[in-house]
C-alpha cells in the first residue's frame, strides 16, 4: 500500500472500511504521505520567495535559506499543527467513549486533513484567502476526524458487582 493508495483511502473518509485500512498504512508511507499533504500548501510560498529574491538579485546568498531552512520549517510546523489537531482528537475520544490512544489519533488526523489541505490549497492557487475559509477547512476537519474517532467501538463498561 502506497502513497497514492493512502491519499485515495483518505478521499474516501470517513467511511469504516478506508478508516481501518489507513491504520495498516507502512510508517515509511505515512510520512511520505505528511511530507506530500504539506507541499500543496507550501509550494506556492516557496515560489514566491524564489521569484522575490531572483528578482532582488539576492538569490546566492538567499539559496541556503529558501532550499532547506523554509522546507524544515514547513515541515516542523506542519507537525505541530497535526499534534494539537491530534490533541482535539483526545477530547472528542473522551466524549465519544472511544478507547484510542495518541498515536492512532495523530496518524488519524494526518489523513483527516487531506481534505482542508486540498480546499485551501486551491483558494490560495487563485488567490483568495478569508479567515471563513480556514474556518470552513477546520469544520471540515472536524467532521471527518469526528465521523473517523465514531468508527471505532466504544469502551466496554465492566459488568457490574453483585
Amino acid at each position: 500500500m502506497g502513497v497514492l493508495h493512502a491519499f485515495q483511502l483518505s478521499l474516501s473518509l470517513p467511511k469504516k472500511e478506508a478508516v481501518f485500512q489507513l491504520n495498516r498504512v507502512k510508517t515509511k508511507d505515512f510520512l511520505l504521505y505528511i511530507v506530500f499533504l504539506l507541499l500543496p500548501v507550501s509550494l506556492p510560498n516557496g515560489v514566491g520567495l524564489v521569484r522575490n529574491s531572483v528578482s532582488g538579485g539576492k538569490f546566492a546568498k538567499e539559496f541556503l535559506i529558501i532550499l532547506f531552512a523554509y522546507p524544515s520549517s514547513v515541515i516542523l510546523l506542519g507537525m505541530a499543527t497535526v499534534s494539537l489537531l491530534a490533541a482535539t482528537g483526545l477530547a472528542i475520544r473522551k466524549l465519544a467513549r472511544r478507547k484510542l490512544v495518541y498515536q492512532l489519533l495523530w496518524k488519524m488526523s494526518v489523513y483527516a486533513l487531506t481534505y482542508p489541505v486540498l480546499l485551501i490549497s486551491v483558494f490560495n492557487l487563485f488567490g483568495i484567502t478569508h479567515w471563513l475559509l480556514n474556518l470552513l477547512a477546520l469544520v471540515i476537519f472536524l467532521v471527518i476526524f469526528t465521523g473517523m474517532i465514531l468508527a471505532y467501538p466504544k469502551v466496554r463498561q465492566p459488568a457490574a458487582k453483585r
